[in-house]
């Protein structure tokens, strides 16, 4: 095997058995459950699923910013305890708990970026990407020279070379959304996660960005998982899928989903079928 596929292999997130839901006033809602997956170093995995399925509960349950939904039915008395963790799902980097890292470990691992984020008038690009370095500085919060550096290999990554100096307020839909996953890539961890990133483009600037994120993924090696809706482009540019369907959770490559016709299990509405051959939906 040679050191690609060696990368490729490699598992940095494993997901067992998680549920997705919520508790209001003692009383329990489950969104979505049974969850299994995993993913590796250098892939581009897509999670798809109709609204109100718990996309964006599970892309934050994974980078850290909400804890794992616990079920009230399986809590004990020593509820803290792993084995009481264990039974009420898992999720797992590099075969550790989530629970056992840091937050500041975490956001060394992991890039979030949510699916709007409200634009700072007079924020400069560079000063966008720079609030992303300060974890790793001294407790000044001083900006290295090797910072600067990897500020201007992001942008170059991503398209936006010399976009250092400008508003970020000025930028259009599709720049300031490569200015932000230029933000994730200065981060420098190992998975980014982007909730819905394409959500407000047209349809050129959906393919831009989802081909971005491919090239990004299979370059560097890093992980990358964002939802869409974008269900022909998931297929065409994704090297796998979570699909978050009626009857339960799918984890696979986009040739093997379309063979087993999961995609027809996306929505409950008998009435709509997915064509292969379009790679969309179709009214009956």
């Amino acid at each position: 095997m040679n050191g690609k596929c060696q990368e490729m292999s490699k598992k940095l997130i494993e997901i067992k058995s998680l549920a997705l839901g919520f508790n209001n006033d003692g009383r329990e809602k489950v969104i979505f459950e049974n969850i299994n997956a995993s993913a590796s170093a250098g892939e581009l995995i897509a999670l798809i699923g109709s609204n109100g399925r718990g996309k964006s509960t599970l892309l934050k349950s994974i980078a850290g910013l909400i804890p794992i939904f616990r079920r009230q039915e399986l809590h004990s008395s020593d509820s803290n305890s792993r084995s009481s963790a264990g039974s009420n799902g898992r999720i797992l980097y590099n075969g550790r708990m989530i629970e056992e890292f840091s937050h500041k470990e975490l956001s060394q691992m992991i890039s979030f970026v949510a699916s709007h984020t409200e634009r700072a008038n007079h924020l400069s690009v560079k000063d966008m990407l720079s609030i992303n370095c300060y974890y790793k500085t001294n407790w000044l919060g001083t900006i290295t020279e090797s910072d600067k550096e990897r500020i201007s290999q992001a942008l170059e990554m991503v398209g936006l070379e010399g976009f250092e100096e400008r508003n970020s307020f000025g930028l259009s839909d599709g720049e300031y959304q490569r200015a932000t996953i230029a933000a994730a890539i200065v981060q420098d961890s190992s998975i980014i996660i982007l909730d819905e990133p394409t959500a407000f483009l047209d349809i050129a600037n959906r393919f831009i960005i989802t081909r971005l994120l491919r090239e990004i993924a299979h370059k560097t090696g890093k992980l990358i998982i964002f939802s869409t809706h974008d269900l022909q482009l998931a297929i065409e540019m994704c090297d796998r899928i979570w699909l978050m369907a009626s009857d339960g959770f799918y984890n696979d490559t986009p040739a093997s989903l379309m063979e087993s016709g999961a995609f027809e299990k996306l929505f409950t509405n008998s009435s709509m079928r997915f064509n292969k051959e379009t790679r969309s939906f179709e009214m009956l």
